[in-house]
């Protein structure tokens, strides 16, 4: 029998990811903004008590919780919305409209300066990617400049939070509602190039 050399260590070193230190800022921001709403509306604290306080010491500990969760929805929701900007450069479609849902569920997570900070990281982060480069000029270098591609994109991508975090709390009020354990949350693997 021949001896296969493991490649395992190697192949996983030369993977490349595409750029998401922009996530930090939903994991401050969204996190911060939904705990603070919640609790100066005092929002769940009979749902707390009555069905939630064997899990959680405090009512703080748990509003965290639901916190991280829509935190984690948020950055899915990025996720998402990458794959489909993808899908249409791939597929030579025209760029991806915003989908904005028709209402969103109390507490909006993500404030003006979380929009803002996000959308101003992400450009940050993929104006110096060159597969983005080279998808605007082949495609989209007549109907507007680089900056504003880039900028584009960021929109849809805080749209795609702003919706990944709503589905979280639809969620979060299913379970509530239903007296349901709280709903799975758990963050997508990196995104390979």
């Amino acid at each position: 029998m021949h001896d296969l050399v493991d490649t395992e260590d190697v192949d996983a070193a030369s993977e490349r990811y595409w750029p998401d230190e922009f996530k930090q800022i939903i994991r401050t921001g969204v996190a911060t903004t939904f705990a603070e709403r919640v609790q100066a509306a005092e929002a769940f604290t009979s749902t707390y008590q009555a069905r939630y306080a064997e899990h959680f010491d405090t009512y703080p500990e748990f509003v965290e919780r639901l916190a991280e969760m829509v935190a984690m929805g948020a950055e899915n929701g990025t996720d998402v919305q990458f794959e489909v900007i993808h899908n249409a450069f791939r597929d030579d479609a025209p760029f991806p409209e915003p989908r904005p849902y028709a209402y969103y569920l109390w507490p909006e997570p993500l404030d003006d300066d979380t929009k803002r900070a996000l959308r101003q990281k992400i450009c940050e982060e993929y104006q110096n990617v060159h597969v983005y480069e080279h998808i605007y000029e082949t495609h989209y270098q007549e109907a507007m400049d680089f900056e504003g591609f880039v900028d584009r994109v960021a929109g849809l991508v805080v749209l795609g939070a702003i919706n990944g975090a709503d589905d979280m709390i639809g969620k979060l009020y299913r379970a509530i509602l239903t007296e349901s354990p709280l709903p799975p949350a758990r963050r997508r693997p990196r995104r390979l190039r």
